[in-house]
């Protein structure tokens, strides 16, 4: 609470899990000001395992797709017992019960925020709010070193490109009021940049070329070496 601000006694909470029990423990813990989402990841694969080529799977895929809960229950509920496969059917119940017991766990998280009184506007869908985090996650370890200045930076540059925003008087990508002003200066930065990687080349060329050829490096009584020699001078 210290690191994050959080107050939850004023703060609200989305929270994504794959149901496990001590995720799931939240809504209790939280009351009303938590709304739990279970992991579109992980629903669509339980779902794809047990009902991959069922004739109700393309009709399952498509409310999942729309977050329709209601309706998805309803088609699993009609595929239950039409599976063929003792497993797979106690996988699916299973799966049905952990939805039954947690109302609203596959809805648009941004319409309980809407019932709350909260802004959605600009909010991403969950799966895709995942996908940015990775972005982000992606950019920024690896063993990459950072200020907390110049991550903080990179952040708002990074976001402010993915959702159009206006980042030192225009938008990233959007081109300048002044293009001619522009061209020139960059033709400039690129005629620096290609000066001196000449320059570099120029100057480690010996470095670089230097016993690359093994067959030029035998001993001396070889034909190689007098014929190199006879060639000295030209």
């Amino acid at each position: 609470m210290n690191e994050y601000a959080y107050d939850p006694c004023r703060d609200l909470l989305v929270i994504n899990g794959d149901g496990a029990p001590w995720i799931t423990a939240c809504r209790e813990y939280f009351k009303g000001r938590v709304c739990f989402q279970l992991d579109r990841f992980h629903v669509a694969r339980e779902l794809r395992q047990c009902l991959s080529g069922h004739p109700r799977w393309q009709a399952i895929r498509q409310k999942l797709a729309k977050q329709d809960e209601e309706g998805l229950l309803v088609e699993l509920n009609s595929a239950l017992g039409t599976l063929g496969d003792e497993a797979k059917e106690q996988q699916l119940a299973a799966l049905i019960h952990r939805i039954e017991s947690m109302p609203g766990c596959i809805r648009d998280y941004r319409e309980w925020l809407k019932e709350q009184g909260v802004d959605t506007t600009g909010m991403y869908p969950m799966g895709r709010a995942e996908s940015v985090m990775s972005q982000l996650a992606y950019r920024v370890k690896y063993r990459r070193s950072w200020t907390d200045k110049g991550l903080r930076a990179f952040f708002k540059a990074m976001i402010a490109r993915m959702d159009g925003i206006r980042l030192f008087g225009r938008r990233l990508g959007e081109e300048s009021s002044h293009p001619a002003e522009e061209t020139v200066s960059t033709a400039s930065t690129k005629q620096t940049i290609v000066n001196k990687a000449k320059q570099r080349v120029r100057r480690l060329w010996p470095e670089i070329t230097r016993n690359n050829v093994p067959y030029l490096q035998q001993s001396s009584g070889t034909p190689i070496y007098h014929v190199l020699s006879e060639l000295k001078g030209w």
